[in-house]
């Protein structure tokens, strides 16, 4: 009878134990930022400036202005590409004139005197290029409202008035970026650093310390750099182990300016970070992430999209064969869902774990751009 009673005490013990833990983690589900885990502050995102060295094709089936439901989400960037013999070039690349291609050029669409190593004045009637040879100058191109001065150790002002994007930023990444589309900016003074997007605001003071407010919930969380976050929701506060933030990355520098006019963009690629769609190593579709893929299920139905591939990244924390298949789950649950959703277009998926970062793995804000999902989609 004492052994059956005991062995029966133990076991409801055991369940009284595992129904707290799921209570106790229901419980701080509202004290968490989605998509991270608890006490964590995310990491003020490094913003890119689209290179100029791309333009989409006037015959793209889709288009960036189709797709603004999807990059006028934080954590999310949509990009010309052009795709060939399987290489895959952004607006950062630059097509050379040739060799010795210094001299002068006219004719009635545009005007072109170069010394032959991409220096030199350009204009077409909507672009107008002028370079030194160490990549400073000066680009205009009045049909996409964008201007650019740079100067040669990276210094100068961006402005994309058809997305509302603009950028000044000083040669050692101080500065400030606003995106309109986004309602989001970034100021960076010395090492302190404060973001704003909406009712979030999140300050990094560069030396472990930082805060995040959310006011539309009315949360606050205030990592001391000491190890221990303190998190206020309403008139509720909880004390949690935090490890100290990460000192910002600063702002951008500009890249040089563009050697020639723009190539066009064949394929358009879709750039989603991984807690827009997923909870920390997971990689079952979050609820709240559902109205993303159906807004990009639409875009390819209606553009009639016959095939596109989507490739799934991690960053490096944890075994490489855990990533491995982290990464090829995401991409297959992104799938799946697009096509739960309508969309019967052959889709390929890929997983490629950590082995391509965009960025480094040393800093949370590096690990955070590498855990991705690209979805690269041909236009024309």
């Amino acid at each position: 009878m004492f052994l059956t009673a005991c062995g029966s005490s133990s076991s409801n013990s055991k369940k009284k134990s595992s129904s707290s833990t799921t209570a106790s983690k229901s419980a701080d589900d509202k004290f968490i930022v989605s998509g991270y885990k608890l006490g964590v502050i995310p990491e003020i995102p490094i913003p890119e400036i689209k290179g100029l060295g791309l333009v989409e094709s006037t015959d793209a089936k889709i288009t960036l202005d189709m797709t603004k439901s999807l990059s006028s989400v934080e954590g999310i960037t949509v990009t010309p590409v052009r795709i060939k013999n399987g290489q895959v070039t952004s607006g950062s690349a630059t097509v050379q004139t040739g060799e010795d291609g210094e001299g002068q050029y006219s004719d009635d669409e545009k005007s072109v005197q170069t010394d032959g190593s991409g220096a030199g004045q350009y204009t077409d009637g909507t672009v107008t290029i002028q370079r030194a040879p160490d990549g400073s100058g000066q680009y205009s191109d009045t049909k996409n409202k964008i201007t650019m001065q740079v100067i040669s150790d990276g210094s100068g002002q961006f402005n994309n008035e058809k997305d509302g994007i603009s950028l000044q930023v000083t040669s050692t990444g101080e500065g400030s970026y606003k995106n309109e589309e986004k309602d989001q900016s970034i100021t960076v003074v010395g090492d302190k650093a404060i973001y704003k997007h909406g009712d979030i605001v999140i300050m990094n003071n560069g030396d472990g310390t930082g805060s995040y407010t959310d006011s539309s919930k009315s949360l606050i969380i205030k990592n001391d750099g000491q190890g221990i976050a303190t998190i206020t929701l309403g008139s509720e506060t909880k004390k949690v182990k935090a490890d100290p933030l990460d000192a910002y990355g600063k702002l951008p520098k500009l890249k040089v300016v563009p050697a020639i006019p723009a190539v066009e963009a064949n394929s358009i690629k879709i750039t989603l970070d991984a807690g827009v769609l997923f909870d920390v190593d997971k990689y079952n579709i979050r609820k709240d992430a559902q109205k993303v893929l159906n807004d990009l299920a639409g875009i390819l139905k209606k553009a009639d999209i016959k095939s596109f591939q989507i490739d799934g990244h991690t960053d490096s924390d944890a075994s490489e064969a855990h990533n491995q298949t982290l990464s090829e789950n995401r991409a297959n649950s992104v799938k799946k869902y697009l096509a739960s959703q309508g969309v019967s277009a052959t889709i390929t998926t890929k997983g490629y774990g950590e082995s391509k970062p965009i960025a480094t793995n040393k800093t949370a804000a590096g690990k955070q751009k590498n855990r991705r999902v690209e979805i690269t989609i041909p236009t024309v």
